[in-house]
């Protein structure tokens, strides 16, 4: 089957997406829909406040239209749907989340509560709806061997997945084109550890739709992808991994959103035991982040770097979580 349509609309998608992520942009800020900061956050952050946010459904919606416009060509199968409805679900979550934090101007929305239950309702519906594709063995690292769980097994390893999926993609959106240009180079490695073209019909015109976005999305940001991009991005990522069986090797190919998660963890449990900070702040990236008024005490040393820094050596390593990936994947190069 030719690939040569696919690069075409991969291509035309880029500036679609510049070009729509702009003039939506433009009507949220002359809506007043713009992004709420907290005020423990950085200082350096609250120039921000009032950004225009939920600039995940162009991503969204480019993705989706691009992708079925592409299945004459590419027929869409049951994988497919399960990544579609993955996305388009969590998405739906994220959107919820944005507009309780516009309507109410704050930066919380949803509850984490609320957002650990409706997102296990998602995970349950998307995994009874889609639960043969969920039957792919999954590889193990850095070996040709391949695991098959029982279905409990399965349900608990997708909730676990999807939930742990949105939140670190959601804990990565913190700095400008970060949580963008990881998801990038994570599509890629997806990319090249299933290089089919059912595969490729899916995560190309994603990549071309956020590449499209980072033009706007870039230092100094003038669109966020809010809660219903990161969401989204992180349901994508998950279902693609589970539907590749590639599970085992999602934690290395998307080291940064585990490493931002996993900052946030270590530092309640830190700050818990011993009544001090481990970072200065967390996520990671914002243990990086300069500041002139006093934060307090904590361990880490923190070097303070600008935000384009910060990103460009976030994306760095993410380059290389990738190329890990591919070697557990047992890719050539």
């Amino acid at each position: 089957m030719p690939v040569t349509p696919l690069l075409i609309a991969c291509i035309l998608l880029i500036p679609t997406s510049a070009f729509i992520s702009t003039a939506f942009a433009s009507f949220m800020r002359s809506c007043s829909l713009g992004q709420q900061i907290r005020a423990i956050g950085p200082e350096g952050h609250l120039n921000k406040v009032g950004t225009p946010t939920m600039g995940g459904i162009v991503v969204l919606a480019i993705w989706i239209l691009g992708t079925a416009a592409l299945g004459s060509v590419y027929p869409l199968t049951l994988r497919s749907g399960f990544i579609l409805a993955s996305g388009f679900l969590f998405g739906a979550i994220g959107a919820a989340d944005d507009l309780i934090s516009i309507r109410k101007h704050r930066s919380l929305g949803l509850s984490p509560l609320q957002k650990i239950f409706i997102s296990s309702l998602a995970a349950v519906v998307l995994f009874f709806g889609f639960s043969a594709v969920l039957k792919t063995p999954l590889r193990v690292p850095f070996s040709s061997l391949t695991v098959a769980l029982p279905p409990i097994g399965s349900f608990f390893l997708a909730w676990f997945v999807f939930l742990a999926t949105t939140n670190g993609m959601n804990l990565t959106d913190g700095l400008d084109g970060l949580a963008t240009g990881v998801t990038i180079l994570i599509l890629i490695g997806a990319a090249l550890l299933l290089p089919t073209l059912e595969n490729l019909a899916l995560t190309l015109p994603l990549i071309a739709a956020l590449i499209g976005f980072l033009w706007i999305n870039a230092h100094p940001a003038r669109l966020f992808l809010g809660d219903v991009g990161s969401f989204a991005l992180g349901g994508i990522v998950a279902s693609l991994a589970m539907a590749s069986g590639t599970t085992l090797i999602l934690p290395i190919l998307g080291g940064i959103a585990v490493l931002e998660t996993g900052s946030v963890i270590l530092q309640v449990i830190w700050l818990k035991a011993t009544g001090r900070r481990l970072f200065k702040m967390s996520p990671l990236h914002h243990h990086f982040e300069r500041e002139t008024k006093p934060i307090g005490d904590y361990v880490l040393p923190a070097p303070e770097w600008s935000e384009t820094t910060i990103t460009t050596r976030f994306l760095i390593l993410e380059a290389l979580f990738v190329l890990l990936a591919l070697l557990a994947g047992g890719r050539p190069f």
